[in-house]
């Protein structure tokens, strides 16, 4: 296009037709100009589908940590609502002077268990370390951030505070109280019988037992907005682009 526009400006020179020339001179150079701009706009083009396709994929992997932190909170609460059965057996048998089961020896050792909550959380620092930004949801980059960044990691640190408070005040006393098998499963008490009559004792694990009450509903309290989130960003991801 731009050799035919030439020809045709050499040949009104020749023939000494300044006006056409120029206004050939002119089109030679507006078609420059939008030559430009069409090549500017597909470049932008190219990085807006590059960013959008790397916000896709970073929000994939983070609905696949929130997938997992479900299971995660649903499994805990499980395994905390067995743990308060077992304590209710335990109460159960000290109170009522109920003879020695060998089945105490594993709900003993489970009273010094650390509690801990884990979540998935990869996704999230590869965001953090990519931009928030590159999320263009404004109200979706809150939720994000306001659950890994602030609401996980309270309630894992509170969790795992209090249980380490727990454990450094009874593991020594357990320590002196009990036999702890070899497998490391059962806590047998070494006079079980005074234990019936330790109203200590007794009192702390009613104690523990408020406390894996508190350990669900922390859970519970992470599952929610957990689930909310991962509904949201499924959403987001199925909005065409």
């Amino acid at each position: 296009m731009l050799q035919f526009f030439r020809k045709i400006r050499q040949k009104l020179l020749l023939q000494n037709k300044f006006t056409r020339y120029l206004i050939y001179g002119v089109g030679e150079i507006v078609l420059v100009v939008i030559g430009i701009l069409l090549a500017l706009a597909i470049n932008g083009w190219n990085e807006d589908r590059k960013t959008i396709i790397k916000e896709q994929q970073i929000l994939k992997a983070i609905s696949l940590n929130l997938s997992k932190n479900v299971e995660v909170f649903e499994q805990n609460m499980s395994l905390q609502s067995d743990y308060i059965n077992q304590i209710d057996i335990l109460l159960d048998h000290l109170e009522n002077g109920k003879p020695y089961e060998d089945s105490l020896g594993h709900y003993f050792r489970r009273l010094i268990y650390l509690e801990q909550v884990t979540v998935n959380t990869s996704a999230y620092e590869t965001l953090k370390s990519l931009g928030f930004e590159l999320i263009q949801s404004e109200t979706l980059r809150s939720e994000i951030i306001d659950l890994f960044g602030y609401n996980y990691p309270n309630s894992s640190n509170l969790v795992r505070d209090v249980s380490l408070q727990s454990y450094a005040e009874k593991a020594s006393e357990m320590k002196k109280n009990f036999r702890v098998s070899l497998d490391r499963a059962q806590a047998v008490p070494l006079d079980y019988v005074a234990l019936q009559k330790d109203l200590e004792f007794i009192n702390y694990i009613y104690q523990l037992r408020g406390w894996k009450l508190s350990v669900i509903d922390v859970n519970l309290q992470l599952l929610d907005p957990t689930k909310a989130l991962l509904k949201n960003i499924n959403d987001y991801l199925d909005q065409p682009i």
